[in-house]
């Protein structure tokens, strides 16, 4: 069996406008993909931690994206609709 490194999807948990959070996951293809909604930060790491669950059963790692852009900003990747 021969192993294939994959690259680490990543992510950033958002605190939002509204005072929700957000947890924003970006492929590597540069596809970004939104959680809204969450109401407290506790809600958004077990959002997160249930993600990297699923992605470990397809053998990708999740890495946090501190050095992100600031979502704020219009390079940042926006929620559909």
């Amino acid at each position: 069996m021969v192993e294939v490194m994959t690259r680490p999807v990543t992510y950033r948990i958002v605190d939002c406008p509204d005072g929700r959070f957000a947890v924003v996951a970006v492929a590597t293809s540069g596809t970004a993909y939104w959680r809204r909604g969450l109401l407290t930060l506790a809600e958004a790491d077990a959002c997160v931690e249930d993600l990297r669950a699923m992605l470990s059963l397809c053998g990708a790692a999740l890495a946090c994206s501190d050095h992100a852009p600031d979502p704020h900003t219009p390079n940042w990747p926006r929620p559909p609709g």
